[in-house]
């Protein structure tokens, strides 16, 4: 459904206003679902725990969860250890690297526009309220990052104890091809002295980025060995699988292109200008997709998460083996998803459930093993639950709620709608049943029914008959905007949005690329 040049979004609401508060009743849309109650109770002691955050990985990357053409036997056998969710979200972001957004609302548990929405160097008294590691810190817990931070230093100091392997420089959320890639990562060591000099001096090392991370987390581990009354909080964040697409011989050699799938919702494009078709990530191959290079792409990716399982199941085996098994919980999930050809896409820069839902396992202590719930929560609701299993009261101005009741009762999700947003492009509203995707710039608004159409290939916002839902999501989509703090007004989306007045974010026409075979 577009909306008429003369009328605005809101105007044609209320015009609508009857049928929608109707429709809402019945759809039961509107409301959240309280707090959850229980918490889960490790044991006696406080638990410990460790937080594996990939980069770029989508739900459908584990064959325990559906995918039978990846091999992932160390994240399968987490799987069936533990308790996963199949409908996690981020919430969305403010810029084209939507991984640092994304960060910045795990470790503060705030909503998108409630974090400090703006560049990564930007100076915003609302990001400097309380991180998760900070938190942690306050209440006993020894706390260790090795991987990925991508936010800024100083948030870094304030959450962990010390550092190894760090990906540097901070503000960056990739290592180039032309600088190594995976292959070499630049790096480096914080050993919580902020009058140390030699903190955060970088240096390239010469060992794949994965294999790295996991060593510094096992080495972490050795050091727990005696110091078992002190809890740790161990964030070990990885660079794959997203770009470079670098992987060892031995994982690519695991997938020849012949042997690919390709998506069934895979297009030579994008049906329409999107707002972003000229973000990095959708610029890695021509336009227009063919099934080679669709497969070609998706080998290399899926040979980074099978390399990324064995790094991880290598720290895993080392858990097993030692007296911290049995009070550490285990946190599996990445910061957002990717497309992989499908839309005629490549990048995360969309509303499609193949950017924005992301795999979530918990295993450990008092977490029943095998189940898998729908969830239907943001990412950033881990803060507050990490907390609540640790017994830590979170801050009263945290906007996610805890899910530890998820993991101790019969509770199968938390939400009736989510929220997503990118830039001042797209705004989406998910229920159970149906998705709204609305692009402010172009008022255009896509629909699919979700539960039909799980890979949202039929656009069914032009039947007659789903007026009355596309009016109801729309009203449901201005709530939650409202909710998280969204100041995009969709009549003026560019001036609304305070941190993208320049041109270059005005949705523009993307150039035909030749087919480079």
């Amino acid at each position: 459904m577009k909306m008429s040049d003369k009328k605005s979004l809101l105007e044609y609401l209320r015009t609508v206003t009857p049928l929608i508060i109707g429709a809402l009743t019945l759809l039961g849309c509107h409301h959240e679902s309280s707090k959850v109650e229980a918490a889960v109770s490790p044991g006696g002691e406080r638990p410990n725990f460790i937080f594996l955050l990939t980069d770029d990985q989508n739900y459908h990357t584990i064959r325990e969860l559906g995918n039978k053409h990846i091999f992932t036997p160390n994240l399968d056998k987490l799987a069936r250890r533990g308790m996963s969710f199949s409908h996690v979200f981020n919430q969305g972001s403010w810029e084209a690297a939507v991984c640092g957004p994304s960060r910045k609302m795990l470790n503060t548990g705030r909503h998108l526009f409630k974090t400090g929405y703006g560049p990564p160097t930007a100076v915003n008294d609302q990001f400097r309220g309380p991180l998760l590691g900070e938190i942690l810190q306050q209440n006993g817990y020894d706390t260790f990052i090795t991987g990925k931070w991508h936010i800024d230093e100083e948030s870094l100091r304030r959450s962990f104890t010390s550092g190894r392997n760090v990906f540097m420089p901070l503000g960056m959320g990739m290592s180039f091809h032309e600088e190594g890639g995976q292959f070499n990562p630049l790096v480096a060591d914080y050993d919580g002295n902020d009058l140390n000099i030699e903190n955060f001096k970088t240096r390239r090392a010469n060992k794949f980025s994965n294999e790295l991370f996991v060593d510094s987390a096992i080495d972490y581990l050795k050091k727990r060995k005696n110091i078992n009354k002190v809890p740790f909080f161990l964030y070990l964040s990885f660079l794959t699988p997203h770009d470079p697409k670098h992987a060892p011989e031995k994982y690519l050699k695991m997938y020849p292109i012949g042997d690919i799938p390709v998506p069934s919702n895979m297009l030579p494009e994008h049906p329409f200008n999107e707002g972003d078709h000229n973000a990095r990530d959708e610029v890695l191959l021509p336009f227009p997709r063919t099934e080679l290079r669709i497969k070609w792409h998706i080998a290399r990716y899926y040979a980074m998460v099978s390399h990324l399982d064995a790094e991880i199941g290598r720290l895993l085996d080392y858990l097993e083996k030692s007296e911290l098994r049995d009070n550490t919980v285990i946190i599996f999930t990445s910061d957002n998803g990717l497309a992989n050809g499908q839309h005629g896409l490549l990048g995360k820069q969309n509303q499609y459930d193949h950017s924005v839902r992301i795999p979530l396992i918990f295993a450990g202590p008092s977490i029943d093993a095998g189940v898998r719930k729908t969830g239907m929560f943001y990412l950033h609701s881990l803060f507050p639950t990490i907390l609540d299993i640790a017994k830590i009261e979170a801050p009263k101005d945290t906007d996610s709620v805890s899910v530890a009741g998820l993991l101790s009762g019969n509770q199968d999700h938390v939400r009736e709608s989510i929220y997503g947003a990118y830039k001042n492009l797209q705004r989406m509203v998910r229920t159970r049943s149906h998705k709204l995707i609305y692009y402010p710039h172009i008022e255009k608004t896509q629909l699919f029914n979700i539960v039909n159409d799980p890979l949202e290939m039929r656009d069914i916002s032009e039947d007659k008959d789903n007026e009355i839902l596309i009016a109801t999501l729309l009203a449901e989509l201005e709530r939650l905007k409202v909710e998280v703090g969204d100041p995009l007004q969709n009549e003026n989306p560019v001036e609304s949005f305070y941190e993208y007045k320049k041109d270059d974010y005005y949705p523009k026409r993307w150039p035909r690329r030749e087919l480079n075979l």
